[in-house]
Formats: structure tokens, sequence, C-alpha cells
């Protein structure tokens, strides 16, 4: 099949990723050199029972991507390691990146095109933990049933909602076009909040949305709407899909918070696969009704950093011509302390 030339333009995110690296003094080179330490090092002679800062924020979606920072408080396991969590939600992986950099938070949650996007910019930036898989059901692009709209070819001409410009969704709607030799150029993506979703469908606002989590189930049931591309299936399932970052500087001089963080985040993370402690998170902190937990689909959690998984999201912003080089995501992550227990 012939491949279209394509190189994606710049988006929102990726405009204010510059100005925060034009405004920063900050040292992380994209090849992971410089004045500090490695991740590699970082990750060593770390005591993850001895914190030196207790009380740590942390961004997420209020999705159930949440839910293993969400149970490692509840359940007990980041006061196990002195640490006391509390959760902020937000919108979109740009404000996870600026938010960690300006310091207002020690953590969060974001996808990894947007992280190395950042990197590569110099941004000061580090992958501590992973969060989930790519699974079929958990995250897709939704239509009317009367659009049309019955594959990707079928978006050409369209307006397509993701959550960001920067989004997996995004990059994923992308990479896959390129590989049926579609040119993404004639798609309009426009951002667009989760909870604004249903309401943009019915309204016809937008042809398609991505959707995940509660409003996933609200479209489905309420709407039926008919899924035009999965974004956990094929190739893309396994893929590490989001995961959690922390300002380098932070990391660097507060090596035991760390440590104890990625421990927390392993086995609150490892704690909802269990479908019971899952389901609670969704209904007592999520606040999913009984109908949207019967309908949700529980991604695949794993919190432990995986080299090969999270390289396909650097690859991917190469092939598809965001980035002119390739990137060694290995150089932005840390390793997953051998000593939580």
């Amino acid at each position: 099949m012939t491949m279209l030339p394509y190189r994606t333009p710049r988006p929102r995110f990726t405009r204010f990723i510059a100005a925060l690296a034009a405004s920063s003094a900050l040292a992380l080179s994209a090849c992971g050199s410089g004045a500090g330490p490695s991740t590699a090092q970082l990750a060593s002679d770390v005591d993850p029972h001895a914190p030196e800062v207790k009380e740590i924020t942390g961004l997420t979606f209020r999705a159930p991507i949440a839910a293993g920072f969400i149970q490692a408080e509840k359940g007990g396991v980041a006061a196990d390691y002195g640490l006391s969590l509390k959760t902020e939600w937000i919108e979109s992986s740009a404000t996870a990146v600026s938010q960690v950099v300006s310091g207002d938070v020690q953590i969060a949650q974001s996808s990894y095109f947007g992280v190395i996007d950042a990197a590569r910019q110099g941004i000061d930036v580090v992958i501590v933990s992973e969060s989930y898989a790519s699974t079929p059901g958990v995250q897709s692009l939704e239509t009317m049933p009367d659009s049309g709209i019955k594959e990707l070819k079928d978006l050409i001409g369209k307006k397509v909602a993701v959550v960001s410009l920067n989004s997996s969704h995004a990059v994923k709607i992308k990479d896959s076009m390129i590989e049926q030799g579609l040119d993404p150029n004639e798609v309009e993506l426009v951002e667009l909040p989760y909870g604004e979703v249903p309401a943009a469908l019915q309204q016809g606002t937008v042809d398609a949305s991505s959707a995940t989590g509660a409003i996933l189930a609200q479209v489905k049931d309420k709407l039926n709407t008919v899924t035009v591309f999965d974004y956990g299936e094929g190739k893309y399932e396994g893929m590490a899909e989001s995961g959690w970052i922390m300002k380098k500087s932070f990391v660097e001089e507060n090596p035991n918070t760390v440590a104890a963080l990625q421990c927390a985040l392993l086995k609150g993370t490892n704690a909802v696969k269990d479908e019971a402690t899952y389901k609670a998170v969704l209904k007592e902190d999520l606040e999913f009704n009984d109908e949207a937990i019967d309908a949700d689909v529980s991604p695949t959690w794993g919190a432990e950093i995986r080299k090969e998984p999270l390289q396909i999201n650097a690859d991917m912003l190469h092939a598809i011509g965001a980035i002119d080089e390739e990137f060694d995501v290995s150089s932005i992550t840390l390793p997953t302390p051998t000593n939580c227990d």
C-alpha cells in the first residue's frame, strides 16, 4: 500500500512545550546526558521506607485509569511507605507536564507522547511508573449510528474530537491512517474534554469523538454510538499507554520519596487488578453508577517500567513524522525499585 507523505502539524500542546522550554533554565537533554545523575543512577541506593517528602499531590484524570493511585492511598499502601497522597483532577497531559515542571504538584499522570515531546525540548521530566497498557474495549473513537462513519477512511473531511491533540488517541488515529494509505491532514482533529463528548456527538458539533470510562458507557447506552476505532486493538494491544511523571530535579533531591511513590503505585496498581477492589474505587471514589460500573472494561494494569512497550511510543511519533529523529525513552525513565518489600 502506498504511504502518503505526512508531517504532523505542531499542535497547541507542542507550542506550549516550546514556550515552556524557552522560558526555562532546566537542563534535561533529550539524550539523557547532562550535569545531573542518570536515571539509572537515581534508582540505586534508595530507601522507599524513608521518604524525604511525605505529603504528595498527584494529578490524574477522573476516569478508571486513576484507580491505581487512588487505591495506593485508600488501601493504606502509601502510608506503609510514610506517604500521604492527595488526588487532584486534570483534563489533559499538557496540564500534567506544566504543573509538574512548575512544582505545583509532585507527580502527574500523562500520556507518553506529550512527555516525550517535552523531554526532547529540554523540559525537566522523568517517567517514574507505568499505569496501564492498551486494552480492547477501554478507549475508542465513537460516532452516532446515522453518521455514515464506519471506519477510518470515512473520517476524511470530518471533525474528530480527542482529549488532546498530542494524546495517544490522536497519534494512533494518524498512525493507523498512514498505514492504510490515508492522509491524516484531511481530518480535522479538535480538542474536547470527555465530559463534553455526549452533547457534542448528539448535537453534531463533532462527527466522532474519543471516549473512555463512564463517558464511553454513557454514549454507548444513551446514544447507541458505533465504534469506529478501538485504541487498544491490533498492534496497539499491550502498548504502554499512560504513566506517571515527575520533575527530574525533585527526583534528584528526594530519591527516597520517589522510590516510595514508585512502590506505592506498584502495589496500588496491583491491588486494582482485583475486580472487587477496582469496582469499589469506581463507585466510591470516581462516583460511577451501577450501570456504568457494569459496562466498564478494566484496563490491563501494570506499574512496573517496561522498556520495549514504552519505546513503541517514541517509535510511533517518529513514524508519523511528529518527531524528526529517533528518541530513546529509557533516557527519561526511572527503573522500578527492587526493594519495595
